[in-house]
């Protein structure tokens, strides 16, 4: 039996690793935008923005407390 403040399991919330999955190919995509022989270092770090918000994401959800 759960109470109302225990968390939930990984294979509970789907619905998380959806948001990590889309933001890793959203990133992949975007990097492979980018020119081969005209790559600058903001537009890597652009490409990388949508990843590391998923992850800031997950992470704030998965916190301890």
């Amino acid at each position: 039996m759960q109470g109302p403040l225990q968390r939930r399991s990984g294979s509970q919330r789907p619905g998380l690793l959806a948001i990590l999955v889309l933001g890793a190919l959203v990133s992949a995509s975007c990097f492979a935008a980018i020119p081969a022989g005209e790559l600058h270092p903001l537009a890597l770090l652009a490409s990388l923005l949508p990843l590391q918000l998923a992850a800031l994401l997950w992470g704030l959800i998965h916190r301890r407390d």
